[in-house]
């Protein structure tokens, strides 16, 4: 008879016996394990960023001079950072669900023009606020309709509406500045209630925290971070992605406006162009802060210490008489860095 073997022609035959001992493997080190610490560390690093970067600035204009670190120069820092802080936290939202706002400036010259009509032209006291808030929503919604429901890119939407805006502006104030003489308004801005903390400031504060709450603690926020995350995933997951960009863009233009009416009574005027500055220093500030262009990452609590690096670097270097063209060129080289520092890669297949 035939063996198995014979038979099959294919079996293998069994091992000899060598009397080796077969050495244990060595463990392998947990390449995935050792990636994300490596990238958590990054963001822990990036994170912290500019903390450092604030502490310098502080430590370097103090040194530079004496000027700079006093009372009456800090409350001054207050004022020229409240409206900033009010517009970036707006601002804020639309970066992290991954899109831009390049009207924002438009919007806060627009609201404190119409504000200054109001007062000027008729007597409606302390009804000019929910004006301006109606302005500014308004126009973030008009944005964000555009944007999310015509589907049309959000850097061209902004930045046609930003043109428009300023057109309306010039054709209302017919080129000219109009002044406020309402105290009731004025005192918005321009007064103090706690002690010598301007008013302004505790606008600014205010909007401050409500933001950080509707980022952190109501479904608005959560879709927001879900949408800058992936905005696919959030859509195949249940969420309203066209809703909530257009209420990204309403809270907005809604706080623009807000930011436009104290701008307009803290200078007692509204000024053709008086919120121009406003257009990079909001986005700067956001991204500073540490909220990624390409969304899902930071938030307002973030973005205050952008808004600090910028009021600050912008006072200290007033203080010492740096020529403002060359302040733009700092700023800009700043932006850039924070940019590159902040972008998520891993996000973006092919850089066009």
């Amino acid at each position: 008879m035939e063996t198995d073997a014979q038979a099959g022609g294919s079996a293998a035959a069994p091992p000899l016996e060598t009397g080796r001992v077969t050495p244990p493997m060595r463990p392998q080190p947990d390449v995935s394990r050792l990636r994300s610490g490596a990238s958590a560390l990054g963001r822990r690093r990036g994170d912290l960023l500019p903390l450092f970067v604030l502490v310098a600035l502080l430590v370097c204009f103090t040194a530079a001079s004496a000027a700079f670190l006093t009372q009456d120069n800090l409350f001054n820092v207050l004022r020229q950072t409240s409206v900033l802080l009010i517009v970036a936290s707006g601002t804020t939202f639309i970066i992290l669900q991954g899109s831009i706002d390049l009207s924002m400036g438009a919007v806060v010259t627009l609201t404190g023009i119409t504000s200054a009509i109001l007062l000027r032209d008729t007597d409606i006291g302390l009804l000019v606020i929910p004006a301006a808030l109606l302005v500014g929503l308004l126009a973030g919604l008009v944005n964000g309709l555009t944007f999310a429901y015509l589907k049309v890119p959000s850097f061209l939407v902004t930045l046609g509406t930003q043109f428009a805006l300023i057109g309306v502006g010039l054709l209302l104030s017919k080129g000219a500045s109009v002044v406020i003489d309402n105290e009731s308004v004025i005192v918005l801005a321009s007064g103090t209630t706690i002690g010598e903390v301007p008013n302004i400031a505790l606008w600014a504060v205010g909007v401050y925290l409500i933001s950080i709450g509707i980022a952190r603690y109501t479904i608005f926020g959560r879709y927001v971070y879900a949408i800058g995350g992936g905005e696919r995933v959030a859509a195949l997951s249940g969420v309203s992605v066209r809703r909530y960009k257009l209420l990204a863009f309403g809270l907005a233009g809604l706080l623009a406006g807000l930011g436009g009416l104290l701008l307009a009574s803290r200078v007692q005027a509204g000024t053709p162009g008086m919120g121009d500055s406003l257009l990079l220093d909001s986005i700067a500030a956001v991204v500073i802060g540490g909220t990624a262009l390409t969304g899902g990452i930071g938030g307002p609590a973030r973005t205050l210490i952008g808004v600090l690096i910028i009021g600050i670097l912008s006072n200290g270097l007033n203080i010492l008489a740096v020529d403002p063209r060359l302040q733009l060129v700092i700023k800009g080289l700043i932006v850039i860095v924070a940019v590159v520092i902040t972008t998520d890669r891993a996000k973006i297949g092919v850089i066009k």
